[in-house]
């Protein structure tokens, strides 16, 4: 057992690609940390070390055939080798370049839901591979090299927003040089039909002869797909205007959004972006952190139910409240139950009190990944969703029921629903056991007696692997309990996250306070460290500091 300490907040950045448009794979294994364990085949030894070196690869690749070519393109990109992207992206000789089939995804292991600076890691080395293909495609097609792609798809990775608008300028570009070039030739066809007929001593026109410099090859149409992020005005104008041109017929330079975040721009900006994607490509919608209100949602409601497509969906970090207000809960639950293929739904700090069961009603049983972090869920939320998890209609996967007061919270009728609570998400877990992988319960109020039962039923689910458990005020010795509990019974449980017990904090106005804290601290790590050797546990451990306002 490895007991480490936490490395504070997440990021910004760690949470804007955190949500439900990107899923872990959990199986695979880091992508940054992965120790190769078998040596590589021959091929992959020297496409590794051709494509260290940019001339080499250029030499390479007049004598191989294009399968090796595509095989040297992973070694650059592995390798971040740019000028050898550069070299075979100018000479690739298919008519198609899709990254995915490239590199492995970034986004795998279960490190992400952890360490923010792995995955701010993770998403820079994605922001590098788009990049560099992105900006060298259009060079190429700039310098008119004997590339033959037609269609570059991104897509599983992010694209920085400055190439996203990079992008949609270069489109636009393209349009208005078509429209440019269709003018001159229109015109210069009407003069040369008032010549033919007859007309030269009352035509003064001349046919235009401009030198028509383009940033597209003549002849040439280009597709490019890709995951949008957009933060800020000027790329959501360009944007808006990008997927319009794109639309035309003939459009020569075509971009097509299968992933589309939309953050910090309000609601009239999410309407009018969201009528502009094509409803059939776009898998994956974020829309968190833009103030989205009631009335916001029942003007993108109607666009959101043509999304037939969609797999993920966050609704996340906006103003969306169902408190007594029962038609909009009617009007989300019409529109999650047309995204029949909807897998993964992100409405953390909505507030849904005594509404979740109505939401979820008519969802087609393929939600795995379900995220309700600070939404004020009640007894009856926790006991419906227990029920469509008994009914198939749910098969979670991953869960995080954070920051709900799960151990002492009101039905909504004055009632206190601890035990019903308690009683409700140890129903929802015992039918989720097979299917269930990760957990996050942070900061939900749950006293010992009840961590305790839920200890019990944590120990026998045979998919968990990550467990959060952090901001949980529960004494040294129930810790220990839930801790030994789970070290010795779980049996495939890798990550447990859990908080210093308020009985390491001293009294803050003692003057050597931080010492005997730092002391406390040390006592308690030794006690975790005899019971993981006790237990012959690899279980890992990550303790983190309690929010001094929830210290007794």
């Amino acid at each position: 057992m490895a007991v480490t300490p936490m490395q504070g907040m997440h990021s910004m950045w760690y949470d804007h690609y955190k949500g439900a448009v990107y899923p872990l794979d959990l199986d695979a294994p880091p992508h940054l940390k992965n120790k190769r364990t078998q040596v590589p085949t021959l091929m992959e030894a020297c496409c590794a070390f051709i494509a260290k070196d940019a001339s080499l690869t250029r030499q390479t690749i007049e004598n191989v055939p294009p399968i090796l070519c595509i095989h040297l393109m992973e070694a650059a990109l592995r390798g971040n080798h740019d000028r050898s992207v550069q070299a075979l992206m100018s000479q690739w000789r298919l008519p198609a370049l899709v990254l995915s089939k490239l590199v492995p995804s970034v986004f795998s292991s279960h490190l992400p839901l952890y360490d923010s600076s792995y995955q701010s890691d993770l998403v820079r080395q994605g922001l590098r591979y788009t990049t560099s293909l992105a900006h060298t495609f259009l060079e190429c097609l700039r310098q008119e090299s004997p590339t033959k792609i037609r269609r570059l798809d991104l897509t599983g990775f992010p694209t920085a927003e400055v190439i996203l608008y990079y992008l949609t300028s270069h489109c636009m570009l393209v349009h208005n040089e078509n429209r440019r070039n269709n003018m001159v030739s229109l015109y210069n066809q009407a003069v040369s039909i008032a010549e033919d007929c007859g007309a030269e001593e009352c035509n003064s026109h001349k046919p235009l002869d401009i030198d028509m410099q383009n940033c597209l090859p003549q002849n040439i149409s280009i597709e490019i797909k890709l995951d949008a992020f957009v933060t800020s005005e000027s790329c959501h104008s360009e944007l808006c205007k990008a997927l319009t041109v794109s639309s035309f017929a003939g459009a020569r330079f075509s971009l097509m959004v299968e992933r589309l975040s939309v953050t910090c721009l309000g609601g009239d900006r999410v309407n009018l972006l969201l009528k502009q994607v094509k409803q059939e490509h776009l898998r994956g919608l974020q829309l968190k952190y833009n103030s989205l209100r009631n009335t916001d949602f029942v003007r993108i409601a109607p666009t959101l139910q043509s999304l037939t497509q969609l797999t993920a969906l966050d609704l996340s970090c906006n103003h969306l409240s169902l408190v007594d207000n029962a038609p909009l809960a009617t009007m989300l639950q019409q529109t999650l139950s047309t995204l029949s293929q909807l897998e993964r739904l992100d409405l953390s700090n909505s507030r849904l009190k005594n509404k979740l069961s109505v939401i979820l009603g008519g969802l087609s049983g393929h939600l795995k990944h379900l995220r309700l972090s600070g939404c004020g869920l009640t007894p009856m939320d926790i006991s419906g969703l227990a029920r469509l998890a008994l009914a198939g209609k749910v098969t979670l996967e991953e869960l995080d029921l954070s920051e709900n007061r799960l151990g002492v919270i009101d039905n909504g009728n004055g009632v206190g629903g601890n035990q019903s609570a308690a009683s409700s998400l140890n129903q929802l877990l015992a039918s989720s056991k097979s299917s269930l992988r990760v957990l996050e319960l942070q900061a939900c109020s749950l006293d010992s007696d009840q961590v305790q039962t839920l200890a019990t039923v944590l120990a026998r689910m045979v998919s968990l692997i990550f467990l959060n458990l952090q901001a949980n005020p529960w004494p040294s010795t129930c810790v220990m309990e839930i801790t030994g509990r789970l070290m010795s019974q779980s049996s495939s449980l890798q990550v447990l996250q859990m908080s210093y017990p308020p009985d390491c904090y001293p009294n803050f106005e003692d003057e050597d306070h931080l010492d005997l804290e730092v002391e406390l601290k040390a006592r308690f790590h030794v006690c975790l460290n005899k019971l993981s050797q006790s237990s012959g546990s690899s279980l890992k451990l990550l303790i983190s500091d309690m929010d001094h306002s929830m210290i007794n």
